[in-house]
């Protein structure tokens, strides 16, 4: 096309009506054809080279390290961060989807610059660190990333079905989208997932932000746990000089929440929450209404009452789905329990998933357990830098808990 073009202007140019003799232009385009197909050449390797360039740098499954990539490449597969392309927005980053020259599509995270403070970079840093060790199925899979000048980028799979909570708190059609069977499957999952990360990949990983928000599904609607920026990695005996907390309203564990106590089994405590916000279509929330309400049908033996059956009605052809589903419940409370060493494993609760039949612990609601929002260690500070509406963080001066965080300090 672009040659034939090239032609016809080299005609028009010396056409008769100009002035020009017949046989000029012909000569012409004989002696600059060469140098078209030339140009043609070089565009097409230009082409060529660049998108192998973007195909190479962005792995579709990374098995070692996790490569840093350019900012040119990822402004080139984001349309330079069009506003068109943004697909999720926090307190902290902006998601862009992203398209690659093969066709693949990718999720692109980009921190925003009011978040580009030591504790942000640090983050960032931490998010990188810890998804380079972990490969499960149930997690999502960092590809690539970008720290190139004030820019600080993941580049993740991309989730078509977005996030967990939009399909269990949002329109009747949506929640209708996952009948009960897919949703004892994706608790089945997410479990694996957690498991793994307490055990797993040869290192003790604490999310601390397990929420439906983090948990992502593919094209396949399977599970994948999402954003490891407050990750820490669980370690006996070493304490951090400033501990963040991280708090998400009705999923932090009790003893986090009042003194920044962090142990694998705060985890365990968000899975049981998400579990029962996933059976019961309702939210938890800071003043904890959805675990009064289970508890107080578990001690009536009401306990069917709290599924979400006015949006998904049980199916009659799947008699086994019911007891399927109170087993579920009487995990989640296990997983709630007040005490941490009351609490199961996540390996015990893998196990009780993985078999339908075997005994499994009752129980116990604690004396402390009054539905009431749980007060905040005094002694915590509020960190004010950048407030997300659903996760609150606060610094203590001094913490009980065990940890060392994954990234090295840095500073602006």
């Amino acid at each position: 096309m672009i040659l034939s073009m090239y032609v016809q202007f080299i005609f028009d140019l010396f056409s008769p009506k100009t002035g020009g003799r017949k046989r000029f232009p012909t000569l012409l385009v004989a002696t600059t054809l060469p140098s078209a197909v030339t140009i043609l050449l070089l565009v097409f390797m230009i082409w060529w080279r660049r998108k192998n360039r973007i195909i190479g740098a962005i792995p579709q499954n990374p098995t070692m390290a996790v490569p840093s990539v350019s900012l040119a490449i990822i402004k080139d597969v984001t349309g330079n961060f069009s506003k068109s392309n943004i697909i999720g927005q926090g307190g902290f980053s902006v998601v862009y989807k992203g398209q690659l020259p093969e066709g693949r599509t990718i999720a692109v995270k980009r921190l925003k610059q009011t978040a580009l403070t030591t504790k942000g970079k640090n983050d960032f840093a931490r998010e990188v660190e810890v998804m380079v060790g972990l490969r499960h199925g149930s997690l999502v899979r960092l590809l690539a990333y970008c720290d190139e000048g004030k820019e600080r980028i993941l580049v993740y799979e991309y989730m078509q079905n977005k996030s967990l909570n939009i399909y269990i708190f949002g329109t009747p059609n949506l929640r209708a989208s996952l009948d009960w069977a897919r949703r004892l499957e994706l608790l089945r999952e997410i479990a694996h997932g957690v498991a793994y990360l307490h055990a797993g990949s040869g290192e003790s990983v604490i999310h601390r932000d397990l929420k439906p928000g983090n948990i992502l599904l593919d094209d396949e609607w399977k599970p994948k746990i999402a954003d490891f920026g407050t990750a820490k990695l669980f370690a006996d005996n070493q304490t951090g000089p400033d501990q963040t907390i991280v708090i998400s309203p009705g999923y932090a564990a009790p003893e986090y929440v009042r003194g920044g106590e962090m142990t694998l089994k705060c985890d365990v405590y968000s899975f049981g929450v998400i579990l029962l916000e996933t059976l019961s279509g309702q939210r938890n929330g800071s003043l904890q209404r959805l675990l009064s309400q289970a508890w107080e049908l578990w001690e009536q033996n009401r306990i069917i009452e709290l599924l979400d059956t006015t949006i998904v009605p049980l199916p009659k052809s799947e008699p086994e789905i019911l007891p399927g589903l109170k087993r579920c419940i009487q995990i989640g409370l296990l997983c709630v329990q007040e005490m941490p060493d009351d609490r199961p494993a996540m390996s015990e609760v893998v196990a009780m998933f993985t078999s339908a039949t075997s005994q499994i612990d009752w129980p116990r609601r604690s004396v402390l357990d009054s539905g009431i929002a749980m007060p905040l260690n005094p002694s915590l500070e509020l960190e004010t830098d950048h407030l997300n509406p659903t996760t609150i963080e606060m610094r203590s001066p001094s913490s009980r808990s065990s940890y060392c965080c994954l990234a090295s300090n840095q500073s602006n």
